[in-house]
This record gives C-alpha cells, structure tokens and sequence, in this order.
C-alpha cells in the first residue's frame, strides 16, 4: 500500500477557511509521518531565532494563504549565498551593529529581479512537491493560543519584523502571542499519526488544486492582505 492510501484522508470544504488546523510538508516525508508522526523541530531558517522544537501549523485555510504570503516574502529577502543568512540573523539582532546595513539590504532586495526569481522558484518546487495534512490538534493539551511566538519576542526591530513578513495586515506586532497563521505545538510537543490525515480536494491531493480551491473560497482581500502571494500568483497565470 502506497503512504497516500494509509493515511486517512481527509475532504477539504468551506468551513475550512477559518476552522481546524492544518501543516504543509514534503510529500516524501509521509512514510515517515505514518511510523512517528509529525516531530517537535526547529527549522533550518530558525536555528538562531527559536529555542525550543515544535510543529507549526496555521488555523483555517485563509491562513495557509497569508502564511504562503510571509514565506515568499522571506525568500525574496534571504540572500542567495545561504550562508550569509545565519551572519545576517545575528547582526540584525546586535545591539552595536549599525541598523542602516540592514535597511539598505532590504531596500536593495525589495526590486532585486534575481531574488524574485529565486523565492518564486522555491515556491513553485514546494507547491510541487508537497501536500497538506489535516491535525486533530486540542487546545490546552497539543497548543496554548496565548503562547509566545518567539521570533516576535526577539530582539528584532519592528521595522524589520515587519519587512521580513510580519505584515500589520496580519500579525500583531505590539503582543508577543503567537497569530494564526503561525501557530505551535507546546514545546517539545509532536502530532502522533493517529491525529494526522491527508488532505484532498475532489480527490485530488496535490497542493495546486488545494491552493486554488483556497483562493476561490477566500474570505480575505488578497491584493490588500497578502499583496506578496498576490504579486507571485499573477506572475504565474493563476485563475481564479
């Protein structure tokens, strides 16, 4: 039996774009979802900002919008040598460390052609390779809706926070509480198997489909809200 066929599968509808919870990953990392479930981690892009593993998910699908949103937004910032992302990171965070270096990058990779190219590249092979898992998650037991999201806790400026995705038209930049379209497991807290299904739109598992249902059943100004995600989708001749 094919991973796709042990995991429960699980009936997009319109209630979904503001209920239940919802995790995007690789399609290939389902066989070991199936044995252990989703695993407390800390991302590769956070090493240096989050302190404890856990597993993200967003709430509804009008969220996995704006959370597409932020993602394209931080692709277009990072630089293209990898490894200066992790120098980046801690610079941005030193207190003697001159904040108009950082402006001056940002304001150079705001029209940078080449790193438009390279986060719509990214997106497009995530889009092509993954799928969407629906959690049976319960409050007070897997999450905590007033934890603390500490990327907003850190001692990044608001500026920048806002300029590497955490848009006003989204997140609260003023409470530290982390939004919905970037929620966590408690700390050290996974998603066991038996909570997880697979999602599916007319029979149809692939995140294309699923995005565009999403985008049809939107209740959220995209132009306005997620102007990023805008931008990428007219880019690629999404109709919708």
């Amino acid at each position: 039996m094919s991973n796709k066929q042990k995991l429960e599968i699980y009936e997009l509808n319109e209630n979904d774009m503001n209920l239940n919870y919802f995790h995007f990953t690789l399609e290939n990392n389902l066989d070991n979802i199936i044995v252990d479930g989703l695993l407390p981690k800390i991302g590769k892009h956070a090493t240096l900002i989050e302190k404890t593993p856990k597993v993200f998910f967003v709430k509804g699908l009008n969220n996995l919008l704006i959370l597409f949103d932020c993602w394209i937004n931080v692709w277009k910032k990072v630089p293209i040598v990898s490894f200066t992302y992790g120098i980046g990171s801690k610079l941005m965070k030193v207190k003697w460390f001159p904040k108009i270096f950082v402006d001056i990058y940002f304001k150079i990779t705001k029209n940078s052609k080449l790193h438009k190219k390279n986060a719509y590249k990214i997106f497009d092979e995530l889009l092509n390779k993954s799928v969407l898992l629906n959690l049976n998650l319960i409050e007070g037991k897997d999450f905590d809706k007033n934890d603390i999201d500490e990327i907003k806790s850190s001692e990044y400026s608001k500026s920048h926070l806002i300029t590497l995705g955490y848009s006003k038209e989204y997140s609260d930049i003023d409470n530290i509480v982390m939004d919905e379209w970037n929620m966590h497991t408690l700390s050290n807290i996974g998603v066991s198997a038996d909570k997880i299904k697979l999602c599916s739109i007319n029979g149809s598992i692939k995140m294309k489909d699923i995005l565009l249902f999403a985008l049809k059943k939107r209740n959220l100004n995209l132009e306005k809200v997620c102007p990023i995600l805008y931008e990428y989708l007219k880019d690629r001749d999404f109709i919708f």
